[in-house]
Order: structure tokens, then C-alpha cells, then sequence
């Protein structure tokens, strides 16, 4: 085994285990050494990606493509910069490129369901996430997708049975652990919903879905915060069409009643209106900035129980 093998392989391992920095570190040694390594600069790529170094992961999926054009590899790490950047018309006609030269590629049906997941068509990304386990059922970053799929479309039974398949073989997967977590907390287990964020934190605790799950466990527990939560989730909850529609709906109401309440006799209420109208500006502006302190306070005390 040659030492760029060598290094690629531990930078594999650890990204498997969560380890992100310690994976660029093996790439950047390989890649110090030979500079001219296309899956070593598309590996980095992914792993710049979840440290959300966004910019220098494009950079990297870039220089791969440059090296290596007729790469599925690089082309999926491209396409995947692309989902992270939100250039989604990118992202697809990357993996279109992956899929034509690679089609029974179970990373690019994968690709394929969090590109869809990113566009808001959940049918197709369930179809394409149950296509990649078929394509390689050995590996639990898939059924972890799904499970997260099943999950959003309201089938919380078969999304706390994948999550749990997942984890019996691979008890550290971060994607399987956010997941069954979100259903213990649908389920109001929050103490177990808790762990298990904790657990996926201690693992990676710059990972997004953990700190999205431990924020949601905090907005449960906290009445205040819990407001905004519940508003920021129903806002959020489906596309930025909706978000925008709704937002818009609120303000035309308040300026309606505004005109309405004069008109039929109730001046007096003009102004108390005006004020929760501004009450609730206020509180939009100020609860998010108070929730992530909250978070990062509480993550700086996170420990496991005893057994667990």
C-alpha cells in the first residue's frame, strides 16, 4: 500500500467516525506530498463541506474536476458544494455527469434524494434514498437518509425502525442518532431526546442536524423561546414561497385592521394594536440571538448519564 493509500484510508476511517478534522488532516498530508491527487482534493472537498467552508470546498471539487474530468467522484463532490451553496441547477447537472458515468452509484442516488430533500421535492428524494440502500445496503449513511425522509413525510414508526437498524451496527452515526432523537421528542421523551442529541454532539459537535435536534429538545423545555421556535418552524416548515406568502399575509392583516378599526368605531384599539405589532418585531429579532446563546451555554455542559 502505497502512503497515499495509506493516508486516504485513515482519512476515510475517520470521516466515518465522525472525525472531520482529523480526515482533512490525513488529506492535507497526502495532498502536501502529491498535489496532483484528484479523489484526495473531491474527499477534502466533502469534508470542508461539513465544516461548512463552503467557498474552499467548491475550490477543492473544482481542482479534482480540473485533474480529473471524467470523474464521478469529483463531480458528486461538485455537485455536493453545489447543494451546500444552494446553486441547485448546478448541482443537478453535476450529477448528471456522475450518474452517466457511474449510474448504479449508491453515493449518487444519495446525492440525488439530498438535492431533491434541498428543492422541497420530498417524493422524489424518498425515491431516490430507497434506491441507494438498495444499491448498497451495507452502508448506514443511506438508511440514516431515509430514515430522516420517513421521518419528515410523517412516518415516525418506520423512521425510529430505520434509525435504530442503523444504530445496532454503527452506534456513533451522527444522521441516525438526530433522527431517532426527533422521534423520542415527538414522542415526549425529552430527557432521551436530550442524550441523544448530546451523544451526536459529542461526536461531531459541529453538526447541524445535532445542534438543530438539541436546539428543538431546548424549545421545548423553554416557554419563551419556545414561541419563537414553534413560529420559526411553522414559518420554515415547506418552501421559501410559502415563507414569503405567509410573512406577507401577517403584515397585510396588521395594516387591514389598522384601516378596519377606525372605520367601525374602534380607534382605541389603533394604537395597543400597533404596539404588539412592534412587541412582536422586536421579539423575532431579539429570541433568535437569545435562543443560540442558550444553546451554546447548554452544550457547554453537556454530559452523558452514567450507563448510558
Amino acid at each position: 500500500m502505497s502512503r497515499h493509500d495509506h493516508l486516504y484510508r485513515m482519512a476515510e476511517r475517520y470521516y466515518a467516525n465522525g472525525q472531520v478534522d482529523d480526515a482533512i488532516d490525513m488529506l492535507l498530508q497526502s495532498l502536501g506530498e502529491d498535489p496532483d491527487q484528484s479523489d484526495a482534493h473531491a474527499f477534502l472537498s466533502l469534508c470542508l463541506i461539513k465544516r461548512n467552508r463552503l467557498h474552499a470546498a467548491e475550490m477543492e471539487a473544482a481542482r479534482a474536476l480540473e485533474l480529473e474530468p471524467e470523474s464521478p467522484f469529483a463531480h458528486l463532490a461538485a455537485a455536493i458544494a453545489a447543494i451546500a451553496r444552494r446553486s441547485l441547477k448546478q448541482a443537478q447537472a453535476h450529477l448528471d455527469s456522475a450518474r452517466e458515468l457511474q449510474p448504479d452509484s449508491a453515493a449518487i442516488a444519495d446525492a440525488y434524494a439530498r438535492l431533491y430533500l434541498a428543492w422541497g421535492r420530498d417524493a422524489q428524494a424518498l425515491e431516490e434514498a430507497r434506491r441507494a440502500c438498495e444499491l448498497d445496503p451495507d452502508d448506514p449513511d443511506y438508511p440514516a437518509l431515509l430514515a430522516s425522509l420517513e421521518l419528515r413525510r410523517g412516518d415516525r414508526a418506520r423512521a425510529e425502525a430505520l434509525a435504530r437498524d442503523v444504530l445496532r451496527g454503527h452506534p456513533e452515526h451522527v444522521e441516525a442518532l438526530c433522527v431517532l432523537g426527533h422521534c423520542e421528542l415527538a414522542a415526549g421523551r425529552t430527557d432521551s431526546a436530550r442524550d441523544h442529541a448530546a451523544w451526536a454532539l459529542q461526536i461531531d459537535p459541529m453538526d447541524g442536524e445535532a445542534l438543530t435536534l438539541m436546539a428543538a429538545v431546548k424549545a421545548r423545555r423553554s416557554w419563551a423561546l419556545g414561541l419563537w421556535w414553534r413560529f420559526q418552524s411553522f414559518i420554515s416548515a415547506g418552501s421559501r414561497t410559502r415563507a414569503v406568502v405567509l410573512l406577507i399575509g401577517m403584515f397585510l392583516i396588521y395594516r387591514i385592521a389598522l384601516i378596519a378599526l377606525p372605520q367601525n368605531g374602534l380607534p382605541q384599539w389603533t394604537g395597543p394594536l400597533s404596539y404588539a405589532w412592534l412587541l412582536f418585531c422586536a421579539y423575532t429579532w431579539i429570541a433568535p440571538s437569545l435562543f443560540w446563546r442558550s444553546v451554546k451555554k447548554e452544550l457547554e455542559q453537556v454530559k452523558l448519564r452514567p450507563g448510558f
